[in-house]
């Protein structure tokens, strides 16, 4: 194949900025070839751009995928990658991150992202804009989160979030995360997960696919679930949690059997039967795509894949994290009704999970907007075709009807069948038509996690249902009254198409209407045109209401757009052309297509709107949009002709160039008019109007004249394979458009410059090229004179291989490791690598001359070599044999510490006091020491001293200290009786004020703009707390009444607090004034004392030692951040005169006190401010949200929806003029369950949180 750059060049007008990179080439029997492409501009790549050009026997035939026609873009960043970083750890907001654990990050082979400059195609409801940004893998680990945050290179704004791990909760879907491949590192690592033992098969008593065979393997005369042939190995993650490291990825068990007959007798008790599950599913999934559609593992390099079952207690989630997967047990108990979900090791999930990987590696789908829907889909397609693959009945068209069911062997919830259907999906709130019945709007704004990233998850069910109907076919009408007739051809056809689809033709940020036109040409591919394949992939498509049915024309139908109200303003007049209509209006939407004008392709053209204000003038937005392509969409390059954002001008006028490649005919134009803001061209505002005209093109005189023929064509840069071309520009009467090149008389492609490079060619042969112009009309010139060259001489291919490896020897030989080292070996070109075996097992390959060897057994004797090699794939002989026998195992520490003496208690206060005492001794040595209050565990010391807390005044107590080693022995305990002080006649313990601001700011002084009491969930206790913000000085402050401390020894301070969006180092203060002026008693800082998103209490002591304790003392809390968009929040504020005097500290809390029912980590970030609380609600439950209310009031509608989608309560509210909305929701008669609360507003708001009833 020739040229690519020359075939995309004619594609896309592109500049000479504009060149690719091959990056995928794949070979078909048939003779078809697929070349995948990566763009860039000025040297930095084009994100989401995947070009495939589609080639048969050496002749395009096809372009498929993104690429985008980017100029005029500055590509020198503004910010730095590391501004860029920090504004990107904002957006997350996150306690603690992958890289802060380089053991856990290592590995799935993570690194701290250093920003990827990238050319980001910015995709909004208005349009595609390009954008410079930066791009970080953020991985976060508290709260579990990880995508790609994009950041904006110019103006540091976050532009877009990719999600990778797609979060699931208690009710919701099964969540993934997208896959890597295999470092040299892990290569190296070999032994721990495929060594040279045997594999064998087994049976398995699975827990829901009855009994099945395994591969497993023999180890140390027990069978694990092991398969080295896959590469699938299934482990025990002993109930750890993923925290922050994912413990369990090193720290793990065995699932074993004795004899390889692994019943359910042995293995169901503690549902260890769900590791049989995830084996057999993992070893399904892979002989899958392996025999169905020649797929090596998700990457189809043969990566290994791992599953750790028994991931953390009561756990609804199962994830991939990258190179791992990991399945909860589920909260139910296996009887519907008790809790949500099974072990979530069910076929299909673990196939879905896997799907996901597969699609990172292909079409790699965008997870938001209908690409994420599409992510969803073939997920979901995956998992119905490995079931009816695995445990179908072999009816093509006539499945068991389970495969249809996604999660339905492991949901447990009352009345619920599954999580999702592929032959009904409104059944469980999904839709089956494209804009029908549980239809997401995927222009919904930003996507965020919050909306479901414009409803991916939910508007899955489209495709799913295709994919249903075109394996078993259906008729019926769809839900906006089309009648459908499809005649299915089978499951595993209807997959090999979607596979072909979904591997080859999709890209990025592909639609519905991009997967509908995909999917018939891989049916024609693969079935040929006009096949009872072609001609069902199609009737599906038009039954879910993506394109025309097989045969028909499809109609031109264009997105709606209206202002809501015209009663402040309208669009009173438009001209262009012959166009001058004034007109009314009496909506907001107004259908002037009957009134039409004659452009000319390549003129000029004006367009003048003016508005009418019924009263009060306000500020307009304007938007102009021709389709110049005729597809339906205005949403195409160069079809918006002009905007302007929002004035009072009492007319506006744009003018705009007609491009040549509009299409013959009629078309729509699209104006439109928004109140304070540029609208976008499908969407429906509170105020303003839409109107639609006719454009026509075409007549005239037809242009006849070709342009004159090129001159001076010339080669250079003449290499074995490539050259360049330039020649001089030609003349036309009305425009030169582009330039054929070719080669003999074969067609390369068109490029708008006059230069061109070809690449592709073969060394030291002998070519033609000449160079025609052409113009709008299809006018071609003569052709330029030929230039004739031959190609450079090739290189004599490198046979010599590399010399032997030397002096191989082993060192550091431990029980389960050793270290090789050799000398190095010499190539008449280079040595590229060395190949470590054990035996005749390669293990691994390194760069350099050693090797660590892991994973051994002790007391074992292994034998291994090296052989070196180079680029041209030369081995050299082997290196000589070492053979080396690991060290011993060693004897089982079993002996205990020594009693810990001498237990005495200290500075006994009514609540407090200390315990000492002097240190056990170990035959290894001891690791800590357990502290006892009586029979209760209060924690474990490392050294001999702890200090108790919290105690009753005059009570006795009993405390007890053991010892421990590392082997986990305990020593015999030494204990002490010791009564606390009594309360009474002891030292002044007088509360000053205690506020926890519920009914108010009791007694707490309001400092002005920058000081709020706040409702919400960032309040640490209750509903309320006092809010700061900004560095305002006072007016960021919260102040105390005045007190007089004379009479006290120390003043204690003890408060919570949760801080939201602060800076790294930006901080807020506890202040203290004896009456002489202000100053500073501690100041925290974020990154240091405290982290965004998590609750803290805190503890300042005030010692008369240090300060003058006055009769006129008053305290302050003070915020020293940068924007109003930082914010603390202050509560449980108790202030204390005491005679015994502290240090100052701050400390997480160990349960933070929350209204909430679930941890906070498990919650969303608040961003949108819209929050539904308690959750678990009993009788009642509050509704807050924040509004974007300017100065217009707004309508607001209030829905409840239970998990099934179906609505039970609406509640509307007319003219609401506070940006703070709050509602009390009376769910007394609810049934319990998980409910959403959907709030919509005038101005295309529209948010929905979610609540459970208990």
């Amino acid at each position: 194949m020739t040229g690519p750059r020359i075939i995309l060049g004619s594609q896309l007008e592109l500049t000479d900025d504009n060149t690719f990179t091959q990056v995928d080439l794949i070979s078909e029997k048939s003779g078809m070839q697929h070349q995948r492409f990566d763009q860039y501009y000025d040297n930095v790549r084009v994100e989401f751009s995947s070009p495939v050009i589609h080639s048969e026997k050496g002749t395009p035939t096809a372009i498929s995928g993104e690429f985008y026609a980017v100029k005029d873009l500055s590509t020198t960043p503004a910010i730095s990658p590391q501004q860029g970083f920090q504004n990107a750890l904002r957006q997350i907001g996150a306690q603690h991150y992958l890289w802060e654990y380089p053991d856990a990050a290592q590995e799935i082979d993570y690194q701290k992202p250093a920003g990827e400059l990238v050319v980001l195609p910015y995709i909004t409801d208005a349009g595609t804009t390009m954008k410079l940004a930066y791009k970080y893998d953020i991985y976060a680990t508290f709260p579990l989160s990880r995508g790609e945050v994009y950041v904006d290179a110019q103006k540091g704004d976050v532009l877009f979030y990719n999600s990778i791990i797609k979060h699931v909760d208690s009710f919701g879907h099964v969540g993934e995360i997208a896959a890597t491949v295999r470092t040299a590192d892990e290569a190296k690592k070999a032994l721990e997960d495929y060594d040279a033992l045997a594999y064998v098969t087994g049976s398995a008593a699975t827990r829901y696919s009855g009994t099945r065979s395994i591969e497993t393997t023999l180890s140390g005369g027990s069978y694990i679930l092991a398969d080295a042939g896959r590469k699938l190995y299934t482990r025990d993650a002993k109930n750890q949690a993923p925290g922050s490291t994912y413990p369990y990825i090193n720290n793990y068990d065995q699932f074993t059997d004795n004899d390889n007959n692994w019943t359910s007798a042995e293995h169901s008790a503690n549902k260890d039967d769900a590791a049989l599950d995830a084996h057999w599913g993992a070893m399904m999934t892979y002989d899958y795509f392996l025999s169905q559609h020649n797929r090596n593992s998700f990457d189809n390099n043969g990566t290994q894949i791992r599953s750790y079952v028994h991931v953390d207690v009561n756990y609804d989630n199962a994830f991939w994290n990258g190179s791992v997967m990991s399945y909860g047990d589920g909260s139910s108990n296996g009887q519907e009704g008790n809790g949500y979900f099974d072990a979530l090791t069910s076929l299909d999930v673990a196939a879905h999970e896997i799907g996901h990987a597969v699609c990172t590696y292909t079409a790699n789908l965008a997870y938001q907007r209908e690409s994420g829907g599409l992510n969803e889909g073939f997920s979901d397609i995956w998992g119905a075709a490995v079931e009816f693959y695995a445990k179908g009945n072999g009816n093509e068209t006539n499945p068991n009807p389970e495969i249809w069911l996604i999660g339905d062997e492991i949901d447990r919830r009352t009345g619920s069948a599954a999580l999702r259907s592929m032959s009904d999906p409104k059944s469980l709130g999904q839709p089956d038509t494209y804009g029908g019945t549980y239809w997401k709007n995927p222009n919904c704004g930003t996507p965020t996690r919050t909306n479901d990233y414009c409803g991916v998850h939910t508007n899955s069910g489209v495709l799913n249902h295709w994919f249903y109907l075109s394996s078993v076919g259906g008729t019926g009408t769809n839900d906006v009254g089309s009648s459908y007739s499809v005649n299915g051809i089978g499951v595993t056809k209807a997959a090999r198409i979607s596979y072909r689809t979904e591997s080859l033709y999709l890209s990025s940020n592909s639609t519905y209407a991009d997967a509908r036109a995909a999917s018939i040409q891989a049916a024609i591919d693969l079935y040929g045109a006009g096949s009872a394949e072609e001609q069902a992939v199609t009737n599906a498509w038009y039954a879910v209401n993506v394109g025309s049915a097989y045969g028909e024309t499809p109609p031109v139908d264009y997105c709606t757009s209206q202002g809501n109200s015209v009663a402040d303003e309208y669009i009173g007049r438009v001209q262009l052309g012959s166009i001058d209509n004034a007109s009314g209006a009496t909506s907001g939407y107004t259908d002037h297509t009957a009134v039409s004008t004659e452009l000319t392709r390549g003129s000029s053209a004006t367009i003048t709107i003016t508005p009418v204000w019924r009263g009060t003038v306000y500020s307009e937005g304007y938007a102009v949009w021709i389709d110049y392509n005729q597809n339906g969409s205005f949403t195409d390059s160069g079809e918006l002709v002009f905007s302007q954002g929002a004035n009072q001008n009492t007319s506006v006028s744009g003018s705009f160039t007609v491009p040549t490649s509009a299409l013959d005919g009629s078309t729509r134009m699209r104006v439109s008019m928004k109140y304070n803001g540029i609208p976008s061209s499908c969407e429906t505002f509170s105020y303003g109007e839409v109107e639609d005209y006719t454009i026509t093109f075409g007549g005239g005189t037809a242009d006849t004249e070709a342009p004159s023929a090129p001159t001076n064509l010339a080669a250079s840069n003449v290499t074995e394979t490539t050259l360049d071309l330039t020649w001089d520009a030609s003349t036309d009467n009305v425009g030169v458009t582009g330039y054929d090149v070719y080669q003999g008389t074969s067609l390369l492609g068109t490029v708008t410059g006059t230069s061109a490079s070809i690449t592709g060619l073969t060394a030291d042969t002998s070519y033609s090229f000449s160079v025609q112009a052409k113009d709008a009309a299809g006018n071609v010139s003569a052709s330029s004179n030929n230039v004739n060259v031959t190609t450079a001489g090739g290189t004599t291919a490198d046979t010599e291989a590399p010399s032997a490896p030397t002096n191989l020897a082993a060192s550091n030989v431990t029980e389960t490791t050793l270290d090789l080292t050799w000398t190095a070996s010499t190539d008449n070109v280079g040595v590229t690598g060395y190949d470590v075996y054990q035996g005749a097992s390669l293990l691994g390959t390194v760069t350099g001359t050693s090797a660590s060897i892991t994973g051994l057994t002790a007391d074992t004797s292994y034998s291994f070599s090296v052989q070196a090699k180079d680029a041209a794939g030369n081995v050299s002989a082997s290196s000589n044999v070492v053979n080396v026998t690991t060290a011993g195992g060693t004897t089982p520490d079993t002996e205990a510490p020594s009693a810990p003496t001498n237990l005495t208690a200290s500075n006994v206060t009514e609540t407090t006091l200390d315990l000492t005492w002097t240190a056990s001794t170990d035959n290894v040595g001891v690791t800590g020491y357990d502290v006892y209050q009586g029979a209760s565990l209060l924690g474990s010391v490392t050294g001999t001293s702890a200090s108790i807390t919290g105690l009753t005044a005059n009570t006795a107590y009993t405390f007890t200290v053991n010892a421990k080693d590392a082997a986990g022995n305990s020593s015999a305990g030494a204990s002490v009786n010791v009564t606390t002080a009594d309360g009474g006649g002891g030292p002044i313990d007088d509360t000053l004020i205690a506020s926890y601001f519920e009914t108010g700011w009791d007694g707490w002084i309001d400092g002005g703009g920058d000081c709020a009491r706040y409702a919400g969930s960032r309040s640490p206790e209750g509903s309320y707390s006092i809010q700061l913000r900004d560095n305002s000085g006072v007016a960021s402050s919260m102040t105390s009444p005045v007190f007089d401390l004379s009479a006290y020894d120390n003043v204690e301070i003890s408060f919570s607090m949760y801080a939201y969006s602060m800076e790294n180092g930006e901080d807020f203060w506890v202040r203290y004034n004896d009456g002489s002026g202000w100053q500073t008693v501690v100041a925290y800082a974020r990154g240091t004392s405290f982290n965004n998103n998590t609750f803290y209490t805190a503890t300042v002591n005030l010692p008369a030692s240090s300060y003058n304790l006055s009769s006129t003392g008053q305290f302050r809390f003070q915020c020293d951040a940068s924007a109003n968009g930082d914010l603390v929040y202050i509560d449980e504020v108790v202030i204390r005169g005491t005679a015994t005097a502290g240090v100052n500290a701050i400390v997480e809390a160990a349960a933070p006190q929350t209204f909430r029912g679930e941890s906070f980590a498990e919650q969303p970030d608040f961003e949108g401010d819209f929050v539904v609380y308690p959750s678990p609600a009993v009788d009642l439950a509050r509704v807050q949200v924040m509004l974007d209310i300017e100065d217009k009031p707004v309508d607001v509608v209030l829905s409840v929806y239970d998990i099934k989608g179906s609505r039970i309560l609406t509640k509307e509210y007319s003219n609401v003029t506070e940006a703070a909305f709050t509602e009390e929701l009376d769910v007394t008669s609810f049934k319990s369950g998980v409910y959403f609360v959907e709030i919509t507003a005038q101005g295309g708001m529209k948010e929905t949180a979610k609540f459970i009833k208990k």
